[in-house]
C-alpha cells in the first residue's frame, strides 16, 4: 500500500517536488524561529528564578533592566528595612564588564552587592563550584557560568575585571538567564571600579538597585505595596511586575513565530490542495475502475489522505532537518562570543514535522473526498 502511494505521489515529479519544496521552505523558517523562541523561553524561565524571588527597588523612571537616569541614595536602604516584613535590603551597583558592546543577548556585568546583608540574595542562585561571597571579602569574585567559561576560570584562579585582579572563589550553576553573565564582587569595589572608569563623574555612596528579601511567611506582593507607600522617590518592582516585564521580551518573537506558521499554513496548504486536486483529476478513470471492481469509498479516501500526509511528512522532515543544521551552524558561529542564540529542544524538532503532517492531511481532505465520491460509471466515461 505504502509503496503504491509513494509511486503515485511521484508520478508528476516536478509538481510534487515544487510542492514539497514549498513546504520545506516554510518548515525551515518555522524550525529556525522555533529554536530562537525556545532559547528565549529558556532565558525567560531562568530569569524568573532570579528576578521574581525578590523585590527590586530602582530609581524612579527605571525598569527592571535599567534604562532610567540617576541612582538611589544609600539612606533608602535604612528606610526600606524599617518597613514591617522586610528581612534585608541589599544595596547593589553594576557596570559593564568592558566599554564595548557584548553584542546579541544580555550584557556582561560586574555586580557589586553589600556583603553585610547579601547572604540570602546571593544564595538565590545555586553555587556550582566553590562558595558565595562572604562579609569582609575583598578582591574576591563569584562568576556566572558564562563568564567562567569565557575566562576559563574556576575557584582559585585570578581574573581581570576592568584592570583589577580578582580571585575567583565560586562559580554559579547555569541559569540560562542574564545572571550567567554576572561577576559578583563587593559593593565598595564595584563603586571603586565605576569611579575609576568615570573619573569626571562625581559618585557619592549610591546604589543602582536595592534588592529586598521578605521575612519568612510574608507575601511579597503585599510587602511591595507597603514599601511603595512608605518609601518615597523610588520605583518598587514586585515579583508579579517583574514576571510581566520579563514575559514581554518573548511576545514579539512568539508573534513572529505565529506569523511564519500562518504563512506556512497558507502557502503549504494551497500547494498541497492544488497538487492533490490535479492528481485526482488525472486519475478519474483509474478511480472509477477501482470502484467498479469493488474498492470501498473509505479505501479511496484513505489512499489520497495518506498521499497528502506523506507530502507533508516529506517536506516537514527535510525542512526540520535543514533548520536544525542551520541552528547548529549559527550557534557555532556565535560560540566564540560565548553566545548561544538558538536552542534545539524536542518541541523544536518534533513540532514542525507534526505541523507539516497535520497540514498535509487537512489540505488533502477536500481532494480525497472528491475522489471518494466519484461514481464509477461517470468516472469511466471521463476522457
Amino acid at each position: 500500500m505504502l509503496k503504491y502511494i509513494v509511486r503515485n505521489m511521484w508520478r508528476r515529479k516536478a509538481r510534487t517536488f515544487l510542492t514539497v519544496f514549498g513546504i520545506v521552505v516554510g518548515i525551515f523558517a518555522l524550525t529556525v524561529l522555533g529554536g530562537l523562541s525556545a532559547r528565549l523561553t529558556q532565558q525567560v524561565n531562568g530569569a524568573r528564578s532570579w528576578f521574581t524571588s525578590k523585590i527590586s527597588v530602582v530609581p524612579e523612571g527605571s525598569s527592571l533592566f535599567g534604562g532610567g537616569e540617576g541612582y538611589l541614595p544609600l539612606s533608602k536602604v535604612a528606610e526600606i528595612e524599617e518597613v514591617p516584613g522586610v528581612k534585608s535590603a541589599v544595596a547593589g551597583f553594576g557596570l559593564t564588564l568592558t566599554n564595548e558592546s557584548s553584542g546579541f543577548g544580555s550584557p556582561e556585568l560586574i555586580v557589586g552587592a553589600d556583603l553585610t546583608r547579601s547572604s540570602d540574595l546571593l544564595n538565590l542562585v545555586d553555587i556550582g563550584r566553590g562558595r558565595i561571597l562572604e562579609e569582609g571579602d575583598r578582591g574576591k569574585v563569584v562568576l556566572g557560568s558564562v563568564l567562567a567559561e569565557k575566562f576559563s576560570a574556576g575557584p582559585g584562579d585570578i581574573v581581570d575585571l576592568r584592570g583589577r585582579a580578582f580571585e575567583v572563589v565560586g562559580v554559579y550553576r547555569p541559569t540560562l538567564s542574564a545572571v550567567d553573565g554576572f561577576a559578583f564582587i563587593s559593593y565598595e569595589e564595584a563603586l571603586d571600579l565605576f569611579r575609576a572608569a568615570n573619573p569626571y563623574f562625581q559618585v557619592e555612596d549610591i546604589a543602582a538597585t536595592i534588592d529586598v528579601l521578605p521575612q519568612p511567611g510574608v507575601d511579597m506582593e503585599e510587602l511591595a505595596e507597603r514599601i511603595r507607600g512608605e518609601v518615597q522617590g523610588v520605583r518598587v518592582i514586585s515579583p508579579r511586575e517583574a514576571e510581566k516585564q520579563i514575559g514581554q521580551f518573548s511576545l514579539i518573537f512568539n508573534a513572529i513565530l505565529l506569523g511564519i506558521a500562518f504563512i506556512a499554513l497558507v502557502v503549504g496548504g494551497l500547494s498541497i490542495i492544488n497538487t492533490m486536486v490535479m492528481s485526482v483529476s488525472e486519475r478519474v478513470r483509474e478511480i472509477g475502475l477501482k470502484k467498479a471492481i469493488g474498492a470501498e469509498t473509505r479505501s479511496v479516501l484513505s489512499e489520497y489522505l495518506l498521499e497528502s500526509s506523506l507530502i507533508g511528512l516529506s517536506g516537514g522532515t527535510v525542512g526540520t532537518a535543514l533548520g536544525v543544521v542551520a541552528i547548529v551552524l549559527l550557534n557555532r558561529a556565535t560560540a566564540s562570543s560565548n553566545v548561544s542564540v538558538f536552542a534545539v529542544t524536542p518541541t523544536v524538532v518534533a513540532g514542525p514535522v507534526l505541523f507539516a503532517v497535520v497540514l498535509g492531511t487537512l489540505a488533502g481532505v477536500f481532494p480525497a473526498l472528491r475522489a471518494a465520491r466519484l461514481k464509477p460509471v461517470e468516472a469511466l466515461r471521463e476522457d
